[in-house]
């Protein structure tokens, strides 16, 4: 049985309207690259994705996972058959037909080109070359990223202050206290617009007795409204407030 690429036209079936390849009476199945091409004269350009698409679908109801052959093949078939047309000679009665023939065909292997995902079409050199320089690309966008990872960790300790194993409480009331501490010329000690910097810098440089402090514990005692009371925040209670901090007076 001959393998087949392409979906025939039922014996005595003379619709115009079919994307099927062949004639109503009798056909060779053999020569169906041959009725393949003469199936693509007849069309518009619009029709050419459908028209490849139908035979596509076709050809992987029985050779599935097998986009790449059936694309090649068809490829070869538009390629070889504009190559024969265009070695006609110049003084010989086929050459204004195979002139003729070969840019009917040329549009259709235009949009074959469009939809190569194998690159086909294209000379080796420039497949390699384009290849390279993705590689290229790819090299330099490593080294911004092994640098960008050396400048973040450049101030990583090497170890993190511990906080007491009871003093978790009283340690974010102190945090608290220095947010809200003024300068003798009524400028704000620190000063962040969000919360974030101060729970993150927690969870990254101390721990909890012998235990890290998740990011999300922090931020619960941190919320961007302070007058926030809902439960996935923590308050510190009055038994916690342990310390003070006052300003300085002079003797």
């Amino acid at each position: 049985m001959i393998a087949t690429f392409f979906k025939h036209r039922s014996r005595f079936d003379f619709s115009r309207k079919t994307f099927d390849i062949g004639r109503p009476i009798f056909h060779s199945k053999s020569l169906e690259d041959n009725f393949f091409v003469l199936r693509i004269y007849q069309l518009d350009n619009n029709d050419y994705e459908g028209f490849y698409k139908y035979h596509l679908q076709h050809y992987l109801k029985t050779n599935p996972s097998q986009e790449e052959a059936f694309f090649k093949h068809v490829y070869d078939v538009l390629l070889n058959r504009i190559k024969y047309f265009k070695r006609q000679g110049p003084f010989t009665p086929k050459y204004a037909n195979g002139l003729e023939n070969s840019r009917k065909l040329e549009p259709f292997l235009e949009y074959l080109k469009s939809i190569d995902r194998w690159h086909k079409s294209e000379p080796l050199d420039a497949v390699i070359g384009e290849k390279d320089n993705l590689i290229n690309k790819l090299k330099q966008r490593i080294e911004d990223l092994e640098a960008q990872l050396k400048q973040a960790t450049k101030f990583d300790a090497g170890e993190k202050i511990v906080i007491s194993k009871t003093g978790l409480p009283a340690f974010m009331n102190v945090i608290h206290q220095l947010q809200d501490l003024s300068l003798p010329n009524g400028n704000k000690l620190t000063r962040s617009q969000t919360q974030s910097p101060w729970y993150k810098m927690i969870a990254k440089y101390f721990m909890h007795g012998d235990k890290d402090i998740s990011i999300d514990t922090a931020r619960n005692y941190f919320p961007a409204n302070k007058n926030d009371t809902s439960l996935k925040f923590i308050e510190i209670a009055k038994k916690d407030q342990l310390f003070e901090i006052s300003p300085k007076r002079d003797k």
